[in-house]
């Protein structure tokens, strides 16, 4: 008797589950970006916004200090912009709004037909108590 029912309400919360997990990815790992300054005497990783490795080859240490803290900067920025290239939401699943619109109509239709079919039948099953007595 609920099978329908319960049919289409199962459809529809698979259709918003695919909104949902279009919306946000969260089980997958955060993206890793890399960057390099000083003809690679300087590497910097980054994921999740923050810098996990930072990489300098003694032979920087022979640089200008304002040279070594421009080669930083420029490694830090191209990590951090290889990382957000790299996490760039892919376009999510497109749901057809007007697909989603009809199946919760019917959904609400058949709840409806499905209550009205309870309340004629406590309806009956009071009247035969009734005339029971």
């Amino acid at each position: 008797m609920t099978e329908g029912f319960e049919a289409v309400l199962a459809q529809a919360r698979q259709a918003l589950q695919a909104v949902r997990s279009g919306a946000s990815a969260g089980d997958e790992p955060a993206a890793e970006g890399t960057g390099t300054a000083c003809d690679g005497l300087v590497q910097i990783t980054a994921q999740g916004g923050r810098l996990t490795d930072v990489t300098v080859n003694p032979r920087a240490l022979r640089l200008p200090a304002e040279d070594l803290a421009e080669g930083f900067r420029e490694a830090v920025n191209a990590a951090l912009a290889d990382m957000e290239a790299k996490s760039a939401p892919e376009s999510p699943p497109i749901t057809d709004p007007a697909a989603l619109s009809e199946q919760l109509e019917r959904l609400q239709e058949q709840s409806a037909q499905q209550m009205a079919r309870y309340t004629r039948s406590i309806e009956e099953t009071l009247g035969r108590m009734r005339e029971r007595g």
